[in-house]
């Protein structure tokens, strides 16, 4: 990358001091961290960012600066668990344990890897989830559209699922998040392949 791009992607002017490209590479990793700490992982978006981020780490070589912390390791993850409510909870964690990670440093590359790691740890939850409750679909989980921001409540899922697991008859809610959760992940899984290939 030459000098006068990575200035520009900084928004800074080729005579700027080491202290100005290291406070606005901080912010520019610091936007798209918090946005891997604060919003659900939308493949498309999550992928963007990991792309950005790595964009940021160029910028940080080309012009010989270093972002706030360190480099953080890779979290420890929990396998695949039994059952919907296994799946839900190891899943959960994972992504906690990834951003808690995060959150220790603006370390573009750190940024990055685990950034892939979640875009990753979501889509392979994705197709476990859309397995797991393949019978509960119903014609194509109906009409509508569930926007990919609208992830459900994991703490109101997993209460349902518990409460489906211990009176199989008052499951009408969970039949409702299982449809609308199913309805948004096909949507996302579908245009995450159709833009991969």
């Amino acid at each position: 990358m030459e000098p006068s791009k990575a200035y520009a992607l900084l928004d800074l002017q080729a005579d700027a001091t080491e202290d100005q490209v290291t406070d606005a590479l901080d912010q520019a990793v610091f936007k798209v961290r918090d946005a891997f700490l604060r919003t659900p992982i939308v493949p498309q978006l999550s992928h963007k960012r990991v792309e950005l981020c790595v964009q940021w780490s160029d910028v940080a070589q080309t012009l010989g600066v270093h972002a706030l912390g360190g480099p953080v390791a890779l979290p420890h993850l929990l396998p695949k668990g039994e059952g919907m409510e296994g799946l839900v909870r190891g899943h959960v964690e994972n992504l906690r344990r990834c951003r808690n990670a995060m959150a220790t440093s603006l370390d573009p590359d750190s940024v990055a890897q685990l950034g892939n790691l979640m875009l990753n740890l979501q889509q392979e939850y994705m197709k476990h989830f859309m397995k797991v409750t393949e019978d509960w679909s119903t014609s194509e989980e109906g009409e509508g559209h569930v926007p990919a921001r609208e992830e459900p409540d994991w703490m109101a899922l997993l209460a349902a699922i518990r409460a489906h697991d211990e009176s199989p008859g008052s499951s009408a809610l969970l039949h409702e998040m299982v449809r609308k959760e199913r309805k948004r992940m096909r949507a996302m899984l579908s245009s995450s392949f159709s833009t991969s290939g």
